[in-house]
């Protein structure tokens, strides 16, 4: 049986949460900033757009950022292999649906 392959970008574990923090910083900074000048209508988070940014700064863009860096050092702290592949694209995803879980009712 062949295996599917997976994109480089999953090959080492900081490659996809660098890019995915500093991607959700700029969405995020563009979020914030519509909604601080008025241009972002509808619905609001739970707690309003104030708890948002308090909330997703640490756990969205923190995060994103400290589990590139520990899935970095930690395989170079222990000489184990890291992680890469399906169970990295699989991280990635937990972090992907967290962030967008504020989305729902």
């Amino acid at each position: 049986m062949r295996r599917l392959a997976v994109a480089p970008v999953f090959s080492l574990g900081f490659r996809p949460f660098f890019l995915a923090g500093a991607g959700f910083a700029a969405i995020a900074v563009a979020i914030w900033a519509l909604w601080l000048y008025g241009r972002l209508p509808g619905a609001q988070p739970v707690g309003g757009m104030l708890a948002w940014h308090r909330h997703e700064m640490p756990f969205g863009f923190a995060s994103a950022i400290i589990a590139g860096f520990l899935l970095t050092a930690v395989p170079n702290w222990t000489g184990r292999p890291g992680l890469k592949g399906w169970p990295l694209i699989g991280l990635v995803q937990v972090w992907l649906l967290a962030r967008l879980a504020w989305l729902l009712p």
